[in-house]
């Protein structure tokens, strides 16, 4: 349960969206620039969109997103705790998203989720903990034969009709979609 003291000082951003929060997009790019790079760091995901984890592509990648994005990030006692960003595409994809790793920003970043699931607002392609989590929010799994058109993407569908992969920096990486796009 979150106490009446944190609930004071927790601020939900909607940079992008609203536009007395867009001087936060650089107040905090460095802090969301770091968040991003350290969460697709690991082995299994190999960088933030298909780049090499570290590279100067990965981070140029990394400020374009932030640069051109729709920001929601929590941010708490000045520092952001869970940060999620989200392009137009069938209504707002999510492409990224983060947290500081804490245990109040993992908090933070499902409530950003389920207030997405519950509007019916967004949607992504996850995989591995994301998706995983998801599934446990009853966040809905899109079938992989809708995928290709929602993406524009070349895809192979696997036998479950749920995942599918696709290359993704020259890597063939297995994903889900998960929430609630508009219909193409």
């Amino acid at each position: 349960m979150i106490s009446f003291k944190s609930f004071l000082l927790e601020r939900i951003l909607s940079i992008g969206l609203n536009d007395k929060h867009e001087g936060e997009r650089e107040k905090h790019r460095v802090e969301i620039h770091h968040m991003l790079q350290k969460a697709y760091s690991h082995p299994d995901i190999g960088g933030y969109g298909g780049n090499e984890s570290g590279s100067k592509k990965e981070s140029d990648a990394i400020h374009h997103d932030i640069s051109h994005s729709v920001i929601k990030a929590t941010k708490r006692d000045g520092k952001i705790t869970a940060v999620n960003l989200y392009k137009k595409q069938h209504g707002r994809k999510s492409i990224a998203s983060a947290t500081d790793n804490s245990e109040q920003g993992k908090k933070d970043w499902k409530k950003t989720k389920l207030e997405d699931h519950e509007q019916k607002r967004a949607w992504g392609e996850v995989s591995g903990k994301a998706e995983h989590l998801q599934k446990k929010m009853g966040i809905p799994v899109i079938p992989a034969n809708k995928v290709g058109s929602l993406l524009g993407k070349d895809i192979k569908i696997h036998g479950d009709g749920e995942h599918y992969s696709r290359d993704i920096g020259g890597k063939e990486h297995t994903k889900v979609v998960m929430g609630h796009p508009k219909k193409p």
